[in-house]
């Protein structure tokens, strides 16, 4: 698999977990953990959409900054809990 499809695969491995938290807990979070989280995916987004655009000179380093963005947003999101997480059938507990 290339650099860029692991990326990309990441990046959905962290959506689906973010959808996931939504809507399990999404009632009970903090609203500025879910700002950040916010800002973050929809940064994420403005990178993969300009990538697809083709209005960046650097895609690897795009797509670099977008995973960044997507691990910052899901791990903000998950910082206060002591939730599991699913990763490729693994489940792993992140906690404070």
């Amino acid at each position: 698999m290339s650099g860029k499809n692991q990326a990309v695969e990441k990046m959905n491995l962290y959506a689906n977990e973010l959808v996931k938290m939504m809507v399990k807990d999404g009632g009970k979070m903090k609203e500025a953990e879910l700002k950040i989280a916010f800002e973050n995916v929809a940064r994420a987004m403005i990178d993969m959409t300009n990538i697809h655009l083709n209005r960046e000179k650097d895609v690897n380093e795009a797509l670099k900054t977008s995973l960044s963005r997507m691990k910052i947003a899901r791990n903000c999101v998950y910082a206060t809990k002591n939730t599991p997480l699913i990763q490729k059938g693994n489940t792993k507990t992140i906690s404070n």
